[in-house]
């Protein structure tokens, strides 16, 4: 199954919008669309280096509910 996501591929550069494969749901998973997602303050960390964070990475865990 293939996404798209804004990777970061290292601190305080611009994140890339690619088209990465995604492992379709299992036993007990749903699959959500987000339309939208905000950036928070830990996100924020990782892109500008704040953050240790292995890279490249695809920051996000907050989505409206």
């Amino acid at each position: 199954m293939k996404t798209r996501a804004a990777v970061l591929t290292a601190p305080n550069r611009h994140f890339e919008v690619v088209t990465l494969d995604l492992q379709p749901p299992r036993d007990g998973e749903v699959l959500v669309q987000i339309k939208a997602c905000g950036v928070c303050h830990s996100d924020w960390h990782v892109a500008t280096g704040d953050t240790q964070q292995p890279m490249p990475c695809v920051t996000g865990h907050e989505a409206p509910a």
